[in-house]
């Protein structure tokens, strides 16, 4: 496994330093995430991680990241058909919420209190460490940026 060919698409500033051997692409909100992370599939990344992982429901955080392996081995329908899937899922949730979609890091400052935003930036950090422990990156002693 080349670890120079995984990136971390994410709203989630606390990911910023999560690890030397994996490129971290901030985006501004969850919509940017999930178009970047569709946008990369259709040149060729594979998703690693699922978009909607976690038992937390997509309307409830603020918080989204996905991380790809970028293998430029032409389109991966399967990731496609995923990635697609879960917009279309957080289209339909969010319905009620259309903004929800589109939050910035000061919205979600202005919106949610510290205490429950450190706890969806947590929540969110370990889904991806998850994922790319899975596959067998390491850490170091990481201690989450809260932002």
């Amino acid at each position: 496994m080349r670890y120079d060919r995984l990136e971390i698409i994410s709203n989630n500033l606390s990911l910023a330093t999560l690890s030397p051997h994996v490129t971290i692409t901030h985006q501004d909100h969850i919509l940017d995430v999930l178009t970047l992370a569709r946008d990369k599939i259709h040149t060729g990344a594979r998703l690693v991680s699922h978009p909607l992982a976690g038992s937390v429901k997509p309307h409830e955080t603020p918080y989204r990241s996905i991380v790809l392996l970028n293998q430029q081995d032409g389109l991966d329908m399967e990731s496609l058909n995923t990635i697609e899937q879960a917009i279309e899922r957080y289209q339909v949730l969010c319905k009620p919420n259309p903004n929800h979609m589109t939050l910035t890091a000061a919205d979600i400052h202005r919106l949610f209190p510290e205490k429950q935003n450190r706890d969806f930036q947590f929540i969110d950090l370990q889904l991806i460490k998850s994922s790319l422990s899975a596959m067998g990156v390491r850490f170091a002693e990481y201690q989450a940026a809260v932002v």
